[in-house]
């Protein structure tokens, strides 16, 4: 009796597997380091340090210029895979250094 009841539920099982399996959407692969991401932003003396300073106390206006001008050259994909513990900063200091300009 339960063989018959696995036999028809194993097909069932299978395709409701693949099917969402097949549905899940791709996502770009990570960068390979997170520290070439961060690179130009070592350049800028103290910007890394302004940034997380920013972070922790919400205020994006203490991030200088400089600073504001090397995290715009890093890639959108690069920011939020760098800032995975803060995901809403990136994109609001991308809009705050994009304005100073």
């Amino acid at each position: 009796m339960w063989i018959n009841k696995f036999f028809f539920l194993l097909p069932i099982v299978c395709m409701a597997v693949f099917s969402t399996a097949q549905m899940v959407p791709s996502q770009p692969p990570p960068p390979r380091d997170p520290s070439d991401c961060l690179s130009s932003l070592e350049t800028v003396p103290d910007c890394i340090p302004e940034i997380f300073r920013s972070i922790i106390s919400g205020q994006i206006g203490s991030i200088g210029h400089s600073c504001c001008h090397a995290f715009l050259g890093i890639s959108t994909e690069c920011a939020s895979h760098v800032f995975v513990f803060a995901p809403f900063f990136p994109p609001t200091l991308r809009d705050h250094c994009s304005r100073q300009h």
